[in-house]
């Protein structure tokens, strides 16, 4: 995923007392790092109440154990347990998706949780000086091995590990207004789905993810089952891989494929096409910016597109919808 700007904790951290005079003027005192000291053997379960904390020093200390309300700390960005005893972590570490950097040098770790791959926002993970597994160290020691060893823990998390034809549970729906059936009207779905095309569903823009849940073949049958489920009347897809955008036409065959658009299916027994449009922004950003730079950088650089569609209903769907009112009001007398 794109990294957000994080400024790491200054290694010569200073601390300031507040003076009587400050607190009896009613300065608010502002602490968001923690450092403990002194051959520590365990912690105070009332430390896991500072969710304020963004960082937190507990290196050099004597911790043979890490407790999982750890996880409680959801504002961490900073975790460092370098040089302790500590022989396992809990995998409710991996449930600390704000951490930047996670320091774990110099303890007594022979395996890691495959939780923490979901740490997806993780920019230095130190794990110098532990007896673990050749093959997670080989790993890690690689160019970017970071990221390649949270993208492989991730992949081999207990519980999450998916051929392509296991599917995720359904979805719960949410109904919010039933029909009015006392109206006659002509009643139709509509089905409005980004399917997320297949070049754009990547590691680097989904770290969250792991790659079985990103493989095409496997989004593929469930958008596919879902549609068919749905059996909506009208359909709205995009960042499909057909009719696409307009820099497609200066393309190769091979690669216009991968260039996504927009598309609108519908029950041709239901509705009739009376006018489409295809509209291409940037070309009305040419037509209309009035020479205005802010238009033209903002529109002009990207080919986004839209489909509009104006459907009449057939009159037979009309009288079907009629027919189906008056035969329900005769049942309800």
């Amino acid at each position: 995923m794109p990294k957000e700007k994080y400024d790491p904790p200054d290694p010569r951290r200073m601390y300031t007392i507040m003076s009587t005079e400050e607190a009896a003027n009613g300065k608010k005192s502002y602490w968001p790092e923690l450092e403990i000291t002194g051959n520590v053997r365990s912690l105070s379960p009332s430390l896991w109440t500072l969710t304020h904390l963004t960082a937190l020093h507990i290196a050099d200390n004597c911790l043979s154990r890490i407790p999982p309300d750890i996880a409680k700390l959801h504002n961490l960005l900073y975790l460092d347990l370098s040089s302790n005893k500590i022989r396992s972590l809990p995998a409710e570490l991996g449930n600390m998706v704000s951490l930047r950097e996670l320091l774990l040098n110099n303890n007594q770790l022979r395996v890691l949780p495959f939780e923490l791959g979901k740490l997806f926002q993780l920019q230095t993970l130190g794990l110098k000086g532990n007896p673990l597994a050749q093959e997670i160290m080989s790993l890690y020691q690689e160019h970017d091995g970071t990221r390649k060893l949270l993208n492989y823990l991730l992949d081999n998390l207990a519980g999450s590990i998916k051929s392509p034809t296991e599917q995720p549970p359904s979805r719960s729906w949410i109904a919010l207004q039933e029909p009015d059936q006392t109206r006659p009207s002509a009643l139709f779905s509509v089905m409005c789905y980004n399917v997320l095309c297949d070049k754009y569903a990547t590691r680097q823009l989904y770290g969250y993810c792991p790659s079985w849940a990103l493989n095409w073949e496997y989004r593929k049958k469930s958008i596919m089952q879902e549609i068919m489920n749905c059996s909506a009347d009208i359909i709205s897809l995009q960042e499909v891989e057909t009719d696409p955008k307009s820099r497609a036409r200066t393309m190769h065959e091979s690669d216009r494929k991968h260039v996504d658009g927009c598309a609108v299916f519908y029950r041709t027994e239901k509705f009739s096409v009376v006018q489409k449009h295809t509209v291409e922004f940037n070309q009305l950003a040419m037509a209309n910016s009035e020479g205005s730079e802010a238009m033209l950088n903002r529109v002009m650089t990207k080919d986004n597109i839209g489909v509009a569609v104006l459907l009449e209903v057939r009159k037979e769907m009309m009288e079907e919808s009629c027919d189906t009112h008056f035969r329900s009001s005769r049942l309800s007398m």
